[in-house]
């Protein structure tokens, strides 16, 4: 009778046990906080550097580590020798006495209007991609605006443009069908204009990030949409081609407003990038407001934002939301498992960093430690 009392009673303490640790092991993880652990200015190019006989300001759209060097895109024209894509060393980022190297080759300066890196998580490719925003009918004169450059990590020296065929200068081949998959009530057949801001690469999807769509970009809605479409490497002689399947989709269109209703009107996508260290997603939403600059961050999982779930804001240990007072961030690599740089564009506001006052041909960054 003994023996049998002690048998229930040590079933009854190991049952009590399991449902204590099932409990523990079901406790959701801990939200991500971050904080600004670092913000300057970097030197684009010289101090007073014209084109055409004005003024030429540094408006860093696109950034990413490529885990040897910095990379920068800046969506307006340079100077010829000079180009808008260029790079510098993570140490060197505020030291205005190193100067970037600009990457020269033809097409860097003849593709239009930057706005987004990516990179694959085995960092063997590099992707960068204009905003196909501008399309003139009849002509091929605004095609370079619709362009993704592709290149081997490391080997910048020899981009590719992103098409169905090894000899296509842009991209445009792609406009048509991402006009399709954007077709709405009032819009059935095609979406007339839109904006990609947003570009992140998994090992076998490319992920497009839409910032605005409509009518016209005088007539359109604010907008965080990600379009997707798989991919597939193919041997073609010497090199390696990106090729991308016929499988275009949203698998997410977030509602900036409903998810978090005290955040300023009119916040949009401006930047989608994959981390392979947190194994997530990043977005930055950004705003700009007669003159006034913010951006706020988000965080999501693969799986989350394949089924069209919700993102997270981001807050600072504090519960407030983690955002770029006065500065438009408009994208960010992860430098590290627990770092973020963020590129800012900031028109041609003259905006400010403690003391400090930026130059035209300079863009303000942000680095944010991440933890959780």
């Amino acid at each position: 009778m003994k023996y049998r009392l002690s048998v229930v009673a040590l079933t009854a303490l190991l049952v009590a046990y399991g449902c204590k640790t099932a409990k523990l092991s079901t406790r959701p993880a801990a939200p991500i906080t971050a904080s600004v652990s670092e913000e300057g200015f970097l030197n684009c190019f010289a101090a007073r550097t014209s084109l055409n006989g004005q003024t030429v300001w540094c408006e860093a759209s696109a950034v990413l580590f490529d885990g040897r060097n910095v990379l920068f895109a800046n969506d307006k024209d340079m100077p010829a020798g000079q180009s808008p894509v260029f790079m510098k060393t993570l140490a060197s980022l505020s030291d205005s006495t190193q100067s970037p190297t600009y990457l020269t080759q033809p097409i860097f300066s003849a593709t239009r209007k930057y706005e987004d890196f990516a990179q694959t998580p085995d960092h063997q490719l590099v992707l960068l991609t204009t905003g196909f925003d501008r399309v003139k009918a009849g002509s091929h004169d605004w095609d370079s605006y619709n362009t993704i450059l592709y290149w081997r990590g490391g080997d910048e020296q020899h981009p590719h443009v992103l098409a169905p065929d090894d000899t296509s200068r842009t991209s445009i081949a792609y406009r048509q069908r991402i006009a399709q998959v954007l077709v709405n009530a009032e819009f059935p057949g095609a979406m007339p204009y839109f904006k990609i801001e947003g570009l992140a690469a998994t090992d076998k999807q490319l992920l497009f990030g839409i910032r605005e769509e409509g009518k016209s970009y005088e007539s359109f809605t604010y907008k965080a949409k990600v379009i997707s479409v798989s991919y597939k490497l193919e041997k073609t002689g010497d090199a390696e081609r990106i090729r991308l399947n016929d499988d275009w989709k949203i698998i997410n269109d977030f509602d900036i407003a409903k998810a978090e209703p005290s955040l300023p009107k009119n916040l949009a996508l401006s930047s989608l990038e994959y981390d392979p260290f947190r194994k997530r997603f990043w977005m930055l939403t950004s705003l700009e407001n007669n003159g006034q600059f913010d951006a706020y961050l988000w965080s999501i999982s693969p799986e989350d934002l394949a089924t069209n779930k919700p993102f997270t804001l981001v807050r600072n240990a504090q519960g407030q939301p983690v955002h770029t007072t006065g500065h438009k961030a408009e994208d960010l690599t992860p430098l590290d498992a627990n770092r973020l740089l963020l590129i800012c564009d900031d028109d041609r506001g003259l905006t400010t960093i403690g003391a400090q006052t930026r130059h035209p041909n300079q863009a303000a960054y942000t680095i944010l430690t991440v933890s959780n």
